[in-house]
């Protein structure tokens, strides 16, 4: 599987098709008893330790620039 994508929404094991890919996530775990890795920050649920940490460094990212947007409107 490549980088994480928030448009994929199909299963890798058994190719269904999903609304969203939390629904995926949890159509995995239960159906699949495919183990899934959890944001400690907030708690979203990944397919894939990979998954999270593209998730966290977005994240990271987003807050940086949130910081540096509030600090140089001074």
């Amino acid at each position: 599987m490549g980088l994480f994508h928030r448009e994929k929404r199909d299963c890798e094991s058994c190719g269904q098709t999903f609304a969203s890919y939390d629904e995926m996530v949890n159509h995995a775990r239960e159906a699949h008893k495919q183990h899934i890795v959890k944001c400690s920050e907030c708690g979203k649920l990944f397919l894939h330790e990979k998954d999270r940490l593209h998730h966290v460094r977005e994240e990271n990212e987003r807050k940086t620039d949130v910081r540096r947007h509030k600090f140089s409107k001074k």
